[in-house]
């Protein structure tokens, strides 16, 4: 099999991004000499090299911000970036200090609110990454962008690299760009035009739902191909929950994942529900493990006192972690930001949910991709309406029937196994990739 130099731009490699994690169960198994990734300098931290350990920083060369807001931003040198894969980086080392904290809650949403922040910083080609480019020959171009810069160098690595080119959507980012600030009726018809030119220029065009591609064939009038991240079946199928007894102290809910956009005020929900739940009769704890640093929201819910915070842990622990819980909990929020932002996106831990056969939760609108994937093939059970009656009957139920977390468990490990398992997934879309060539 002849496999062709890809270049990925937009995402690297690690194992706590839904991208990340996604792009490494994508091209597992890839010639390591025939993969690299361009990504501006923030971007590389806690970054994985077991598929891909060629990185180009996009740093000072390509990456320029405007006058005065060059001067605070940090400096990175451009270049190959050379990762050392026996120095383990904190996995939840993923939100930094007071300066992480100061320019992504206040210095960028201002930028955002007063109209500027999508044009205070473009990414161009050096003449030192087109060195790089032209002494790695790649032939095949995968994108994952997310935001206006983005577009731009895109566009600009298409002109240059005249290649086959791949994009893949991981959420829906062009309906939740530009919601705030005084400029965003201009920003957001602005930025879908660009969007719209790039997503012309582009031969396969891939999704992360089947939700999002009927979506995408709507509004963008174009054709796309849905791949969920897939799961390494012999790993996880071990481990899978055989033994449906409730452990004897406590009934333990698992939330695993990020806490951030759309994810916050349901967990907060949940947690107080389960609160009125444990007075009542039940005893029900809520075990969060998430990367998620934010002191707001996580202050928040340990008021409650069902509420366990959890360190996160790595990818190689979950499925033992996942089997032991009695529930696992997907939740998404019912406010107007939340539901844009995740309407049409599948979490990369549902496989791994599912695989794992304790029973899920789905705490979720309606209209989302999850909640109607798992309504569809039944295996979960969903709460779709923002009522705290209805979602403390979906737990008590839940918890007080066996033969029905078994029955759930069973549909999701054998649609997991037949929809998810990475042997076929992974070469349907190396398949794809290499025909490209």
């Amino acid at each position: 099999m002849s496999f062709p130099n890809v270049l990925i731009f937009g995402q690297p490699f690690n194992n706590y991004s839904g991208g990340g994690i996604t792009l490494t169960n994508l091209f597992k198994g890839w010639p390591n000499d025939k993969i690299a990734v361009a990504y501006i300098g923030h971007g590389l931290a806690n970054v994985t090299t077991d598929v891909c350990d060629t990185y180009y920083q996009l740093g000072r060369d390509e990456r320029k911000w405007l006058f005065p807001f060059n001067l605070i931003q940090r400096d990175f040198p451009s270049g190959l970036k050379t990762i050392n894969p026996h120095k383990a980086a904190p996995v939840n080392s993923i939100q930094k200090g007071l300066r992480y904290k100061l320019v992504n809650h206040f210095f960028y949403p201002f930028l955002e609110w007063i109209g500027i922040f999508h044009f205070a910083s473009g990414i161009s080609l050096s003449e030192r990454l087109k060195d790089w480019l032209n002494e790695y020959k790649p032939e095949v171009l995968y994108l994952q962008v997310s935001n206006r810069e983005e577009i731009f160098f895109a566009d600009e690595l298409i002109d240059y690299l005249k290649l086959p080119v791949v994009i893949h959507m991981m959420d829906d980012w062009p309906s939740t760009i530009s919601n705030k600030g005084l400029f965003r009726n201009f920003w957001k018809r602005k930025i879908d035009r660009e969007f719209k030119q790039l997503l012309g220029r582009i031969n396969v065009h891939l999704s992360i739902s089947d939700a999002m591609s009927d979506e995408y064939r709507k509004r963008y009038k174009i054709k796309f191909k849905a791949f969920h991240n897939p799961i390494e079946t012999k790993l996880w199928l071990p481990h899978t929950k055989k033994n449906f007894e409730l452990h004897k102290d406590f009934v333990k809910i698992l939330y695993s994942g990020r806490i951030g956009i759309g994810i916050a005020e349901s967990l907060v929900e949940v947690a107080s529900a389960l609160e009125e739940i444990n007075r009542e009769e039940l005893k029900i704890r809520l075990f969060i493990q998430t990367p998620t640093k934010e002191t707001g929201i996580l202050s928040r819910l340990q008021k409650f006192d069902c509420v366990v915070i959890n360190p996160f842990v790595s990818l190689e622990q979950l499925p033992e972690i996942f089997s032991e819980a009695d529930i696992l909990l997907l939740a998404n929020d019912f406010n107007r930001e939340g539901i844009d932002y995740l309407k049409l996106s599948m979490p990369t831990k549902a496989s791994e949910y599912m695989v794992s056969g304790t029973p899920v939760l789905v705490y979720s609108p309606e209209e989302t991709a999850v909640s109607g994937f798992f309504m569809r093939n039944k295996c979960g059970v969903c709460v779709t309406k923002h009522d705290k009656k209805e979602l403390i009957v979906a737990i008590k139920n839940l918890a007080g029937n066996e033969d029905y977390r078994k029955k759930v468990s069973q549909n999701a490990v054998e649609y997991a196994k037949e929809k998810f398992d990475s042997l076929k997934v992974r070469e349907e879309f190396q398949n794809m990739i290499i025909s490209l060539k």
